[in-house]
Formats: structure tokens, sequence, C-alpha cells
């Protein structure tokens, strides 16, 4: 055998073998994860750190995370179809970027309040989510607006509700001025952020403010109490979101625990549910979050509410590499806005 023969043989091999051993990853005691996400999974697991949330070096951790997000996010082309511009709106005493992401045309368009995900410490670089959150204005006909709420622990709960909240009011009230159509809004928002949409659901209904049309809410948290859920035990560990990143998140967000029992943190613990606006709920089934997202539609389900709660398996918390997954999560979100806010006005199917 020739050197370079010999060379080639042994890449195969070695090739081979890597294959082999990442294909292992996806058993699991629960099933079967996506090869991606199993990757994934593994690589976070062989370089996790403890995560620590300090005013002392949260700026620097964020940094950190945000750019490892990023990465990911940026990976998604930014479609033509829609113009992305910022607004800076007043809120709480201070100014807010929103991200405005808005197809072409000449009437009202119906709109969506949009939350980031990040743990409510992360995930502020909005421009990073230009390509998904574009997709979903394009593909949806409507306008989207992303917000840049305050982060913890330098800002703790409720100042992002806060900040989400009043984002919709100011939307709501100037919609003529900037081409809206007021009476067709949806909230929506990935894990931290779907937390924040229903707490802002829970605040217009609770308010009498804007009338939401639907919410749209991805692997959301739903319940930041100590109630623990067999998810949370079950995927604890080596699924990238940890349970003791969550612990910590948490106490970032919430330092006090006594109000980490109110409905506008923990949307599960809402004495009613009812009057609530239609959701489509998406959890993945090697997250933590999953029983409680699942709790949450079966709690809008029971108060007469309308709401499809769809699991994705194979998957890990904010289907990260399920591109399959992510797809068909795109497709019925795209769905049940056009469904809910768009030209055909038709409520969502129990």
């Amino acid at each position: 055998m020739t050197l370079l023969k010999r060379g080639i043989f042994i890449i195969l091999i070695t090739v081979c073998g890597l294959s082999l051993l990442a294909y292992s990853w996806t058993y699991t005691a629960e099933g079967r994860l996506d090869l991606p996400a199993a990757i994934i999974a593994k690589v976070a697991t062989l370089s996790a750190e403890p995560l620590v949330l300090d005013l002392a070096d949260v700026a620097s951790e964020r940094r950190k995370a945000n750019a490892q997000m990023g990465a990911m996010l940026r990976q998604a082309p930014v479609t033509d179809a829609v113009t992305i511009s910022d607004l800076q709106i007043p809120s709480s005493g201070h100014t807010m970027r929103v991200r405005q992401y808005r197809p072409s045309h000449t009437e009202a368009l119906p709109f969506m309040l949009w939350m980031h995900g990040g743990g409510f410490w992360m995930g502020n670089q909005l421009e990073d989510w230009d390509g998904r959150i574009a997709a979903l204005a394009a593909d949806a006909d409507i306008a989207i607006f992303s917000v840049d709420y305050r982060l913890a622990p330098e800002h703790p709960w409720p100042a992002a509700v806060d900040d989400s909240y009043e984002a919709l009011l100011w939307l709501y009230t100037n919609a003529d001025n900037l081409g809206l159509d007021a009476g067709r809004i949806a909230v929506g928002g990935g894990s931290a952020g779907g937390n924040l949409a229903a707490a802002v659901a829970i605040k217009a209904r609770d308010e009498n403010g804007p009338g939401i049309s639907v919410q749209l809410l991805s692997v959301p948290v739903t319940d930041a109490s100590d109630t623990t859920y067999p998810s949370d035990s079950a995927f604890a560990e080596g699924y990238v979101l940890t349970a003791q990143n969550i612990q910590a998140m948490v106490a970032a967000y919430i330092p006090n625990p006594a109000d980490r029992l109110n409905p506008l943190a923990s949307p599960l613990l809402a004495v009613s549910h009812a009057g609530l606006p239609p959701a489509l709920i998406i959890t993945a089934q090697y997250d933590p979050l999953r029983d409680e997202g699942e709790a949450y539609g079966e709690k809008l389900r029971q108060a007469g509410v309308p709401v499809q709660v769809i699991r994705y398996d194979g998957a890990i918390h904010g289907l990260m590499g399920s591109i399959g997954s992510m797809r068909d999560a795109h497709r019925a979100q795209v769905s049940l806005l056009k469904q809910s806010v768009g030209h055909r006005r038709t409520m969502l199917d129990e």
C-alpha cells in the first residue's frame, strides 16, 4: 500500500469512527435525539461551566453568550422581502430599541410583538435574530416588532415585563401613524421571550389593554416557582439547558422568591386563564421546560381557550440542530398567524 493510499485509508477509518461515535450519542433512555442536536448537546456538555450571573461579571458573560448564540442564529439567511429598521420608544423613564420587520404594503398591517429568548439575561443582540424573524414576517405577511427589553440581573423582574407591555401600548397607540391595524395584534416569543409573551397577554387581559388575537409561545418558561416537573429531572444535564443554569437565571431575574408566584413571572400560576388569547405552544422532547410548557397548554384548554400544543420529538431546547422541527414549527406559526391576524380571520381550532 502506497503512503498516499495508507493516508486516505486512515482518514476514512477515522471519519467512520467519529461518525459512529456521534451516532451513538443519539441513543438515550427517552428515545432518539436528532443527530445534530446530539452533537450540539455533547459539545456543550464537554465545555460546560456553572453559570454565575452577578453584577460584577454579567457584562462579560453576556458578550460571550451572545457571541455563541449569534454564531448559530446568523446562519439563517435574511430575506429581502421585508424592510428592517429600528425604532426608539419610551418605556419607564428610559428609551428602548424596538426592531421592526415590515413587508411592503400600502394597507394597514397586522402586527406581532416579539420578545427574544436568552434566559432573561442575554440574547439582546437583536440583529442576530434577523434571519428567523424576517422570514416569519415575510411568510405570515405581518409586521413584527422585536423588543430590546431590559435584562437581569441589572434590571430584575418586572422590568422586562414592563418594557414588553409598554412597547405593546406604544405600538397600539401609534398604530395609525405606523400603518398598523390595531385590531389585529399577536404576541410571541421563545423561551424567556415566551414567558414574557404570556405575561403580556395576561397583563393586557387584566388591565383592559389592547385586544390580542393570538399568542405564540415557543419552548416557554411558564413556572418560575420551585415546583418541579418530570422533565426537570429527566433532562437536568446533558441537553444544553441545564437545571443548574435555569436556577441561576431565575435567581438573577426574580431574586425575591415570593415574586416567582406572581402570574406575570409564572403565567401557569394565574388564578384564572379564562379570556386569554388562543395559543400555539411549541415544546421539545429533550427540554427541561417541556412539561411546564405543556402544563400551560392544559391550563388554557381547561379555561376554554383554544390552544394547540406541538411537541417536537428528538429536539432539545430551542429546537437547536433539529432543522426539520424548526421548519415545521415555522410553518405552524405562519399558519396560525394567517388564520388569527391575517386576511382570513378565523379562530384557532381546539
